[in-house]
C-alpha cells in the first residue's frame, strides 16, 4: 500500500513537472506551417475566422524551449525553413509571430519630453512601434490592376482587410482600398490608403476609421518619416501618429510601409483635438489642406491677398478637406478661410492683438521643420500642412504632414542642412519664385516675445528629444526592429504598372544598412546619411545661437511613450491555462487513486 502510493506520488510530481502543454502561434499568409522542435515536427492548424494564423499546443519537457518554424513541411520546390532559432520561456504567452521575422516585439529606447503632452489628443494602440504589424487585403484582381494601371483614376475598390499584430487580429471585410498621394502615385513603388475600416460589430481600429499606408519611396532608411513624427510628439503638438506594416494583396507580398494616420478622417480629429469626444451638436469644424504650384509661383503661405476668393493664391492651393457637403469648396474658403487670413494680416500689421492660430504649437512645428530639413512642408517650401479650426474652441491650429523629404534625403540637401536660421527659408529650385514671406510666422516673431520664445524652443529641443544621445538609441532599436523587413523590402516586385518618377531609387540591402546606421556625410545619390544629418544641423544651430548642448540630455518632463497593449492584452493565455488545468487534474486522479490502493 505504502509502496504503491509512493510510486503513485512520484509519478505524479513527473507529471506535474513535465507535462507542459505550451501554445505557439504563427502568421503565415501563404502555406501550412510546422513547428519544429529538436528537430521533431507538428504540423500547426489555421485558426478559425483568424486567417493568416495558426496554432497548436504541444508538451514541452525543459524550458527555455528553442523552436523554429517550417513553412509547406516536407513538399518539393515549397518548403521555406527559419534560419533562425526562436527561444520560449516557462513564463512566456504566445504571441502572433510572423513567420520567418525573428523579431517579433521590440522595446525602444524612449525620448525624453521637450514640453507636455498636446492636452487635447488621446493616443491610439494602433501605433504602438514595438513591432510590425502585418496587412492582409484581398480584393477583386481586375479592379486592382485597373488601379496599378491608371494610378490618377482615385478609384476605390472593394477590400476584405485584416490586420494582425502579436496580439491580436481583426477583420474588416467592407473596406475600400485606394492608391494615396500627388505625385507619388507615378512613382513605382505606390502608397495606399484603405478607409470604411468597420468590422460586423461596427468597431473600428483601434479608434482609426481610414488609414495610410506610405511607401517612403524616396527614403532608403524608412526611418525618417518615423522618427520625424516621434521627435513631434515629445514637443506637444498635433501631429498625425504613424508606426511600421508590412503589406500584402491577394497573397502576393507589397513591402513595408509607414502605417499613418489620415489627417482628414474624422475620427483621427476628434481623438487629437477634443480627446476623443463627438463635438456638440454635430458641429463641422473647418479644415484646410494647403498645397504649391511651384512653376506658377503659387505657394500656400497663410498670405491675406483681399476678398477675391477666386484669385489663385486662393482657389489654387487650398482645398478644403472638412466634412461639409452642403457649401462647395470656393463657398469654405470665402467663409472660413479668408477670414482667418485676414485676421492673421490684421494681427502682423497691428489692427488686431488677436492671434487666431495658436502660437506655441505652430512655432514649435516649424522649429521641428527646421531642425529636421523638412524640404518638402511649409517653412521651406510651402504645402503639405493643414490649418483647422475647432469651433466650440473658438481656435486654429497649424498641423504638419509627410515628412519623408526630411533629415538630408536628396532633395535641396545643402541648402536645408547649412542655411542657417537667420537666412532661412532657402531658395530650393533654380527659378524659385517663392517670395519667402510666411505671413503667421512673420505676424508672430514681430513681437520680441515670440521670437525670443522660438530661441527658446530651439534650445530645449536640443536639450531633450534632439539630443543625439537620445535619438541615436532610438534608431538603432527602430532599426533592429524592421531590418528583416527592410531587406525584404528591396527584393520585390513594384506594383505601378507604369511609372514615371522615382525610377532611380532603386534600393539595395546596403543601402538601408548606410542610411540607418552610418555616422559618415554620404546617403543615397548624393544625400546627407540621417544621422550624419542630425548631428550636423544640431551643431551648427547650437553654435549660430551660442548654445552649449549638454553631454547628457535633460528628462525633467519624463518620456513620451506610446500606448501599448498590456502583456495579457488580447493575446493567448490558453497554454499556461492549459498546463495549470492538466497538472491539477492529474494530481486529483493520482491522489483518488493513491486513496483506493
Amino acid at each position: 500500500m505504502k509502496f504503491h502510493s509512493a510510486l503513485l506520488l512520484l509519478s505524479t510530481r513527473a507529471l506535474i513537472t513535465n507535462a507542459e502543454l505550451v501554445t505557439f502561434k504563427v502568421l503565415a499568409v501563404n502555406g501550412i506551417p510546422t513547428l519544429n522542435i529538436n528537430n521533431e515536427h507538428h504540423k500547426m492548424e489555421a485558426v478559425p475566422d483568424n486567417y493568416p494564423l495558426y496554432k497548436i499546443s504541444v508538451n514541452v519537457d525543459n524550458f527555455p524551449v528553442n523552436y523554429n518554424y517550417i513553412l509547406n513541411d516536407g513538399e518539393k520546390d515549397k518548403e521555406e525553413k527559419e534560419e533562425f532559432t526562436r527561444q520560449r520561456t516557462k513564463d512566456e504567452y504566445a504571441l502572433n509571430e510572423f513567420f520567418g521575422r525573428s523579431v517579433t516585439i521590440k522595446e525602444h529606447p524612449l525620448l525624453p519630453k521637450a514640453y507636455e503632452s498636446f492636452k487635447y489628443a488621446t493616443q491610439s494602440k494602433l501605433f504602438n512601434d514595438n513591432y510590425v504589424a502585418t496587412i492582409v487585403i484581398k480584393c477583386d484582381p481586375e479592379k486592382l490592376k485597373s488601379i496599378h494601371t491608371d494610378v490618377k483614376s482615385k478609384e476605390k475598390i472593394d477590400a476584405e482587410v485584416i490586420y494582425a499584430n502579436p496580439y491580436t487580429i481583426k477583420t474588416f471585410k467592407n473596406a475600400k482600398l485606394s492608391l494615396s498621394g500627388q505625385s507619388t502615385v507615378e512613382v513605382p513603388k505606390l502608397s495606399y490608403k484603405i478607409k470604411k475600416l468597420k468590422d460586423d460589430k461596427n468597431k473600428e481600429l483601434f479608434g482609426r476609421s481610414s488609414i495610410k499606408l506610405r511607401a517612403e519611396h524616396m527614403d532608403p532608411s524608412m526611418l525618417r518619416e518615423k522618427i520625424y513624427t516621434d521627435v513631434l510628439n515629445t514637443l506637444g503638438v498635433p501631429t498625425p501618429q504613424n508606426t511600421f506594416a508590412r503589406l500584402f494583396i491577394n497573397g502576393e507580398p507589397i513591402g513595408l510601409f509607414d502605417l499613418s494616420d489620415d489627417v482628414k478622417n474624422s475620427r483621427y480629429l476628434r481623438e487629437t483635438f477634443n480627446q476623443g469626444e463627438k463635438y456638440k451638436d454635430n458641429t463641422l469644424n473647418p479644415l484646410f489642406k494647403g498645397s504649391r504650384i511651384s512653376s506658377e509661383g503659387l505657394y500656400s503661405n497663410l498670405g491675406y491677398y483681399g476678398e477675391d476668393v477666386n484669385q489663385p493664391v486662393y482657389s489654387w492651393v487650398y482645398d478644403y478637406k472638412g466634412e461639409d457637403k452642403v457649401l462647395n469648396k470656393t463657398q469654405h474658403i470665402e467663409k472660413e478661410l479668408i477670414p482667418f487670413l485676414k485676421e492673421i494680416d490684421d494681427y502682423k500689421t497691428h489692427k488686431s492683438d488677436n492671434m487666431p492660430l495658436e502660437i506655441d504649437t505652430f512655432l514649435r512645428s516649424l522649429a521641428m521643420e527646421f531642425l529636421g530639413g523638412g524640404v518638402d512642408n511649409y517653412w521651406a517650401n510651402p504645402g503639405n500642412f493643414f490649418v483647422y479650426k475647432d469651433a466650440e474652441k473658438n481656435q486654429w491650429f497649424f498641423q504638419d504632414c509627410d515628412f519623408h523629404y526630411t533629415f538630408g534625403v536628396k532633395w535641396a540637401e545643402k541648402q536645408m542642412l547649412m542655411t542657417p536660421l537667420s537666412k532661412f527659408p532657402p531658395s530650393i529650385l533654380e527659378d524659385d519664385k517663392d517670395d519667402k514671406t510666411r505671413p503667421p510666422l512673420d505676424a508672430i516673431l514681430e513681437h520680441q516675445e515670440h521670437k525670443d520664445k522660438l530661441n527658446k524652443i530651439f534650445e530645449r529641443i536640443l536639450k531633450t528629444s534632439y539630443h543625439q544621445n537620445a535619438l541615436f538609441p532610438r534608431l538603432e532599436s527602430l532599426t533592429n526592429l524592421i531590418r528583416e523587413d527592410a531587406h525584404w523590402d528591396v527584393t520585390l516586385t513594384r506594383t505601378n504598372v507604369n511609372p514615371t518618377h522615382g525610377l532611380q531609387n532603386v534600393y539595395t540591402i546596403d543601402d538601408f544598412e548606410n542610411e540607418a546606421t552610418s555616422e559618415k556625410p554620404d546617403g543615397f545619390s548624393g544625400g546627407y546619411t540621417l544621422r550624419y544629418f542630425i548631428k550636423t544641423k544640431a551643431t551648427l544651430l547650437a553654435e549660430e545661437l551660442n548654445l552649449t548642448i549638454p553631454v547628457d540630455y535633460e528628462s525633467n518632463l519624463g518620456y513620451y511613450e506610446n500606448l501599448s497593449f498590456n502583456e495579457d492584452e488580447d493575446s493567448d493565455r490558453s497554454g499556461s491555462l492549459k498546463t495549470i488545468s492538466i497538472n491539477i487534474f492529474t494530481v486529483l486522479i493520482c491522489y483518488l487513486v493513491s486513496i483506493l490502493f
